[in-house]
């Protein structure tokens, strides 16, 4: 086939001598027998390929995933089928959060929420009276939730978005994560391991530190400044964990009064993380996932469940077995068994991560 489709091929051949020729035709062949390295250990499948920032999910088969320029995608059937659903902004979305199977809310930047009651067949901006970027949003019934995000920004709602009102202090900080255990007692972290507690839904916010993480100034000539936070996550109201640069994890079981340093082996940044019951997950930078089996007491990484090396941005698990992860270039995995095996719903799988 190669002779026929190229007669100036077959008049230089004619030409050399039958060693050549004979060398030339085994270079053929194992060229065509040959299979690229890479094709064996990657394998390619897409819902899209834009940047993920973050899902919400209802029950087993829900989910809502918000991505670049206004990118929202939902499947009501576990992954198996995915639609589009139309943003009345472009702006990149960062955080979804559903209340129930039809009512939610999206965060993003200049201040953007977006609003649903019909499982996101129609959203609705919210006014926010913010231009800051809202990386967070957490609600604890359909009328009460937070948002946060830069330059200190904390905002909150008691008649589920119509208005909103700031409760930051206008820090010169991101603040990356919100969780309120219910109406009165929620936590905040951010940029330079902060952490904010309140008792009150929120008029008043105390600092709370954990000492574990500040840098000691007898091992530096001039200190760095304490790791980043990006995931905050509580239980009840004394038991809860944060997440952030170079695998930190820390824990409280005194509500935040005292919180100590995990030890994890983490090697890369870890944007979220979530318990329930004796189950732990953490995702970040790079593919990175740890993982806990004693209620997040100890933490270990799991370097084969994961088949990406693209940044990880975000989690959500619904019960103790059904969980999802988003994260760059459109991936997309779900895991039905705690958090043991993960499959690639979209986006490059490497086969061969030991």
């Amino acid at each position: 086939m190669l002779l026929q489709q190229d007669p100036s091929l077959r008049r230089q051949m004619k030409k050399m001598k039958p060693y050549h020729l004979l060398g030339l035709i085994a270079l053929v062949l194992i060229a065509a027998c040959s299979k690229p390295a890479e094709q064996k250990a990657y394998k390619a499948k897409t819902v899209t390929r834009e940047n993920l920032f973050g899902i919400g999910a209802y029950g087993t088969s829900n989910a809502w995933i918000a991505g670049y320029e206004g990118l929202i995608i939902h499947t009501s059937d576990g992954g198996a089928n995915w639609e589009y659903q139309k943003a009345p902004s472009s702006t990149d979305l960062y955080k979804p959060f559903f209340i129930d199977s039809t009512t939610g809310w999206i965060v993003g930047r200049q201040g953007t929420v977006l609003h649903t009651i019909d499982g996101g067949k129609t959203w609705a901006q919210q006014n926010t009276g913010s231009q800051e970027r809202l990386f967070d949003i957490c609600f604890i019934d359909h009328e009460t939730g937070w948002a946060v995000g830069t330059m200190g920004t904390i905002l909150h709602t008691t008649d589920g978005g119509k208005t909103w009102v700031a409760q930051g202090f206008g820090e010169d900080r991101y603040y990356n994560s919100v969780f309120f255990i219910d109406a009165q007692r929620g936590w905040v972290v951010g940029e330079y391991g902060k952490i904010y507690h309140t008792e009150d839904g929120g008029q008043k916010w105390v600092e709370q530190i954990c000492q574990d993480i500040i840098p000691k100034e007898d091992d530096f000539d001039f200190p760095p400044p304490p790791p980043s936070l990006y995931s905050v996550y509580f239980v009840s109201p004394l038991r809860g964990w944060a997440a952030g640069m170079d695998g930190t994890v820390i824990r409280t079981d005194d509500g935040g009064a005292t919180w100590n340093k995990v030890v994890t082996v983490a090697k890369f940044a870890l944007y979220s993380l979530s318990v329930h019951g004796m189950q732990g997950w953490a995702i970040g930078d790079r593919g990175e996932y740890i993982r806990s089996t004693d209620g997040g007491t100890t933490w270990i990484r799991v370097d084969a469940s994961i088949k990406t090396r693209n940044w990880l941005r975000d989690m959500v698990f619904t019960d103790e077995n059904h969980g999802w992860v988003v994260g760059m270039s459109g991936t997309i995995l779900r895991s039905e068994d705690g958090g043991s095996t993960w499959k690639t719903v979209s986006g490059t799988v490497i086969d061969d991560i030991k």
